[in-house]
């Protein structure tokens, strides 16, 4: 075996083990301790808890393991016997490079769902309301006066509300009502703010227990410091889960 490739080797030993011991010590910061631990039972306890990345370790568990063994095995055969015996392929090397980055960084929200928010004014019309509606195709909005958030209008409620009115032969001009003038109603606080820190899976999880509850989540607005008065920066909607599910897969 030439120098060469001695160095080609050691290099993809290196680069695995360093590899490796990111996840094992992002699962120690997990769950939060000091005293040392199997990778295999921060392993167990990552995929039966309800941590940020625990769905993504459950997807992933058996390829987690296998990783692990090959761990073993170099590091078994470096300690006991300076010898590598198990060398490392960049495949294998590739594929935990891509585990170190959705689990000691996973993607946050902002990246995937950055955008200008369009908003309605307590000034504006009803009219222009349903206007928006159609243009941007929201299925909730935001409603300020002035630059203060107030709350959000849902447009199934919206609709609601106006075909009540018209049954109650109530035939209001859309184009000269207010929105201050429509009853201030949110379904079942079907809205949250997050902050720009918010990873995929964390939102993945507030929508997954949200339906878990009964209370549907309809969409989620991205603030700097998740709070409602900060300028919207990003928005995930409902129908948005699917493509954050499939990243997660």
């Amino acid at each position: 075996m030439t120098e060469t490739h001695k160095d080609n080797n050691s290099a993809q030993v290196m680069t695995y083990l360093s590899l490796f011991n990111e996840i094992d010590k992002h699962f120690d910061k997990l769950l939060k301790t000091e005293a040392f631990l199997p990778y295999n039972d921060k392993l167990k306890q990552i995929i039966s808890g309800q941590f940020p990345v625990s769905r993504y370790v459950r997807l992933f568990q058996n390829d987690l393991k296998y990783f692990w063994e090959l761990r073993n095995h170099i590091s078994h055969g470096l300690k006991m016997w300076e010898v590598m015996y198990a060398i490392p392929t960049q495949k294998a090397i590739d594929k935990l490079q891509e585990f170190v980055d959705n689990i000691v960084n996973p993607p946050l929200c902002i990246q995937f769902f950055k955008k200008d928010v369009d908003n309605i004014q307590l000034v504006d019309t009803v009219f222009s309301l349903l206007q928006k509606f159609k243009e941007t195709h929201y299925s909730s909005m935001p409603v300020y006066d002035g630059v203060k958030f107030l709350w959000v209008i849902t447009e199934r409620w919206l609709l609601h509300w106006v075909s009540q009115q018209v049954m109650q032969e109530n035939f209001i001009n859309l184009a000269k009502l207010p929105v201050s003038e429509v009853p201030i109603f949110s379904e079942k606080n079907d809205f949250v703010f997050v902050s720009t820190e918010i990873n995929i899976y964390q939102a993945d999880e507030i929508f997954t227990k949200r339906r878990r509850s009964g209370r549907w989540l309809d969409v989620m607005f991205i603030t700097q410091n998740g709070r409602s008065d900060e300028d919207i920066v990003g928005i995930v909607w409902d129908k948005d889960v699917a493509l954050i599910d499939d990243f997660v897969v």
